[in-house]
C-alpha cells in the first residue's frame, strides 16, 4: 500500500481533525533499538511520517533509533511506566510479563510458515493476549503486529549444517526463555545479551554465533564483527507488538486515537510483505559479503520439531503458559 492510498485510508480522521489548530498539537515520542537502516525503523519513520501530515499539524512524532532511549527489553516497562510514549517491542520481550508471549518460540511453532503463524496472531488467540498485555501492563496495544522475519543462526567459526553440530557452542540469544530453552535441547549454551553488546561479543569470542534474522545482521554489518556461516532453519518468527503507553493513549483526543489506530491498521499488511523482501534482500546481501548459508531441509526441520515436541509439555509449565492457549494454538494450526 502506497502513502497516498495510507491517507485515503484515513479521511474520516482528517476530517475529525480539521478543527484542530497548531496550538493544540501533541507529541509522540517512539523508541527502538535498532539501527535507522533497520526495516523496522524504516517502517516506523514512515508511520510517523504519514501520522504527522494526517493530523492537519496537530501531532508531532519523533522517532529515537539505535536505543538511544531505551534497550528493546526495557521498553514494556517504560511503556508501563509512563516515561515513554510508544515502542514496538519484539514479542520475545514480553515473555516474563505474561508467559504466553514465549508461545512463538515453543516447539509448536518450529518452522510453521508465516501464514499459519498470522492465522494464530491475527485470530481471538493474539487479540485476547493483547487484551490482557493492556490490563497488566497499563498500556494499548494500537493493531496487529507486524515481522521482523524468522530467526536464523549465524556463527563466526563453525559452519553448522545440522542441529547436532551446535553442541557446546555458545549463542547469543535476543531474551525470551522459550529461545533460551530451545538452545538447550540443541545442547548449546545460550547468552542473552542486548542488541548493542553483539559486535564486541563476536569480536571476542564471548559467543560463538547468535540467533537473529539476515536483515538484521544486514544493518549492523555484522560481517565486520566476524560473522562467516549461517543455519536457515527458521526455528522462530520474530513479531513486533505496537504499543502506547496508557498515559499517552489517553491524552490524545479521540480523533488522533481513531487517526492512529487507523492508519497502523492501513499499513500493516504492507509492512509485513516489505518485511518479508527485506529478509530475501538482507540474505543477498550477506552472502554477498562472505556468509556462507547453509539451509535445512523441510525433513529436517520436521524432525526437529518432533524432537523439541517431547519436551514441550514440560516447557509449558516452567514457562507458567496457559495450556488451555497452547491447545487452541494447535487446533488453529492444525486446520
Amino acid at each position: 500500500m502506497t502513502r497516498i492510498t495510507q491517507l485515503l485510508h484515513i479521511t474520516s480522521a482528517l476530517a475529525l481533525l480539521s478543527g484542530f489548530a497548531s496550538a493544540q498539537e501533541h507529541r509522540i515520542e517512539i523508541s527502538l533499538e535498532t539501527a535507522p537502516s533497520h526495516i523496522r525503523n524504516i517502517m516506523v519513520s514512515e508511520y510517523a511520517e504519514v501520522l504527522e501530515d494526517a493530523s492537519n499539524g496537530a501531532l508531532e512524532v519523533v522517532v529515537y533509533h539505535a536505543a538511544s532511549k531505551y534497550a528493546g527489553s526495557k521498553v514494556p516497562i517504560a511503556l508501563a511506566q509512563g516515561a515513554l510514549d510508544m515502542g514496538l517491542p519484539g514479542t520475545w520481550h514480553m515473555g516474563s510479563i505474561l508467559p504466553e508471549f514465549n508461545l512463538p518460540g515453543l516447539p509448536l511453532f518450529y518452522g510453521r510458515p508465516r501464514e499459519e503463524q498470522y492465522a494464530v496472531w491475527d485470530g481471538e488467540i493474539g487479540q485476547d493476549m493483547a487484551r490482557r498485555l493492556e490490563e497488566k501492563l497499563g498500556v494499548k496495544v494500537i493493531g496487529r503486529w507486524i515481522d521482523l522475519g524468522y530467526g536464523q543462526m549465524f556463527f563466526v567459526d563453525d559452519a553448522v549444517a545440522s542441529h547436532a553440530d551446535l553442541a557446546g557452542l555458545k549463542l547469543r540469544a535476543p531474551g525470551g526463555a522459550a529461545n533460551i530453552a530451545r538452545y538447550e535441547s540443541f545442547g548449546a549454551t545460550a547468552i542473552a545479551m542486548g542488541w548493542g553488546d553483539v559486535p564486541q561479543a563476536l569480536q571476542r569470542g564471548t559467543v560463538d554465533g547468535l540467533l537473529t534474522t539476515h536483515e538484521a545482521v544486514r544493518s549492523a554489518k555484522l560481517w565486520d564483527s566476524g560473522l562467516k556461516h549461517v543455519f536457515d532453519d527458521n526455528q522462530t518468527f520474530f513479531q513486533y507488538v505496537p504499543m502506547m503507553s496508557k498515559q499517552a493513549w489517553d491524552e490524545l483526543p479521540e480523533a488522533l486515537q481513531e487517526l492512529v489506530v487507523d492508519t497502523w491498521d492501513a499499513s500493516v499488511d504492507e509492512y509485513r510483505i516489505r518485511a518479508k523482501n527485506a529478509q530475501i534482500e538482507a540474505r543477498d546481501v550477506n552472502s554477498q559479503n562472505g556468509i556462507n548459508r547453509i539451509e535445512a531441509s523441510p525433513v529436517a526441520i520436521e524432525d526437529m520439531r518432533s524432537k523439541l515436541m517431547e519436551k514441550q509439555q514440560a516447557l509449558i509449565a516452567d514457562l507458567g503458559i496457559d495450556p488451555v492457549v497452547v491447545a487452541d494454538s494447535q487446533r488453529v494450526l492444525e486446520k
